[in-house]
């Protein structure tokens, strides 16, 4: 086994301070949209200037990705004005604009089929509220939507099928362990390969299950 010297903990620390240094330097020229033309930033919605919102979300993540990172993750959180659809769910319009802009910015610049976009939610929502007139809805796990678009999916493809009142599903159920198993083969990783220590034990991300849905893989 290998001995760690003050040498070389002195190479790995100039080594880490040189890639945080690294990151700090890039960051403001990324998050920077003030050269982002104005059909762009109409197509996320913003106006110039802005500095949060979901849209402004999207775009800044299409940004890192065209500069090589790799794993982006977008939380709308709070609970009014966004996508937690206790409130209002008509207002998910105004937000899916965004999203649309991503994947429109994503394709126009040659992005999108090396890119995978993942579209989910750790639950979904009921299909009606317990006051008839209330525009919001309340927490449903048992049956909900997720989307996929690029790197490797099928375009235009729905998959599944829930009862007439969205309670359950009745058809192409996917679990999420079979959610998690094909991005990964969309990622050129083999879900039962792949594993991490933890507690003297190699776990899977799948667990001992997962599937993966090739009926929508292109």
């Amino acid at each position: 086994m290998g001995r760690v010297t003050a040498k070389s903990q002195r190479a790995c620390g100039a080594f880490e301070d040189s890639s945080a240094f690294g990151m700090q330097r890039e960051a403001p020229e990324a998050f920077d949209l003030s050269r982002e033309t104005e059909a762009t930033l109409k197509l996320y919605g913003l106006e110039r200037g802005a500095t949060q919102g979901f849209g402004w979300q999207c775009l800044v993540a299409r940004r890192l990705a065209e500069r090589g990172v790799r794993f982006l993750e977008l939380i709308d959180v709070g609970s009014s004005n966004n996508w937690d659809s206790h409130g209002n769910m008509g207002d998910h319009e105004r937000l899916a604009k965004a999203i649309a802009g991503l994947l429109t910015d994503l394709k126009q610049r040659g992005m999108l089929d090396r890119t995978l976009v993942v579209w989910t939610s750790e639950f979904g929502r009921t299909p009606f509220h317990q006051d008839a007139n209330h525009a919001g809805r309340e927490h449903h796990n048992l049956v909900f939507s997720s989307w996929m678009a690029g790197g490797g999916v099928k375009g235009g493809l729905v998959h599944g099928k829930s009862d007439e009142y969205g309670i359950l599903p009745t058809e192409g159920a996917v679990h999420t362990h079979d959610l998690h198993a094909t991005m990964l083969r969309l990622l050129g990783i083999d879900h039962e390969r792949l594993t991490y220590r933890h507690a003297g034990r190699d776990y899977r991300l799948t667990d001992v299950a997962g599937r993966v849905v090739t009926e929508i893989l292109s």
